[in-house]
């Protein structure tokens, strides 16, 4: 099944969560994630089903001075 991240095509198992996707992309990388325009809170990721042609914005926080 395919999914989008950040505008690139990705394939995943179908019924992935976003929480395993992230274990292999993103590993202990502090996100903001949204899925198809809407932001899914950390404590959904692990519950999250991924559907095919999702569309995940990850978002790396940056800080300024």
């Amino acid at each position: 099944m395919n999914i989008y991240v950040n505008d690139e095509e990705t394939s995943v198992e179908p019924g992935e969560t976003l929480a395993s996707l992230l274990a292999r992309i993103a590993a202990g990388a502090n996100l903001a994630v949204a899925v198809n325009d809407t932001v899914v809170r950390q404590a959904e990721w692990p519950e999250y089903r991924l559907q095919e042609s999702d569309r995940l914005l990850l978002i790396a926080p940056v800080q300024g001075g």
